[in-house]
């Protein structure tokens, strides 16, 4: 199984941004020719994706617990549906072309910088809800 995540990683980040999604589909789909609808990896994806989608709506102000695991539940889901692996095609190449300069100047730094800057994204992302909280709800 392990080897199967590897493989399927491989591929996935060899892939062309921008098509990623569609290319992950489409092998899927062809992986899954002569098994029925309801197969149990199909509904495993499927249910696994809603359910991070779901988890993410929880923890959507934190920044990598929010927004990453909803980016990981709909992959899974675009595995297996190709409107939604459109989309996050047409979302990776919105992220490259906004966040491209940061990550590139992120990855460049060392590991503590990195880490502080990922605490203080949290922080101040905290804050900023909290601070809504308490002027809408007077908490």
């Amino acid at each position: 199984m392990i080897g199967h995540i590897k493989t399927s990683w491989r591929i996935f980040a060899s892939g062309r941004p921008g098509l990623r999604f569609r290319e992950r589909y489409r092998l899927r789909q062809s992986r899954a020719r002569g098994r029925s609808r309801l197969h149990p990896a199909r509904l495993l994806h499927l249910a696994g994706g809603a359910a991070l989608v779901v988890f993410s709506a929880f923890l959507g102000w934190l920044p990598v617990l929010g927004w990453g695991t909803a980016f990981l539940g709909l992959a899974l889901i675009a595995g297996e549906f190709y409107p939604v692996a459109r989309l996050m095609d047409r979302v990776e190449a919105s992220a490259r072309i906004l966040f491209g300069p940061l990550g590139k100047k992120l990855a460049r730094l060392p590991a503590w910088a990195q880490l502080s800057a990922s605490l203080t994204v949290a922080l101040a992302t905290f804050a900023v809800v909290y601070g809504l909280y308490s002027i809408t709800l007077g908490g």
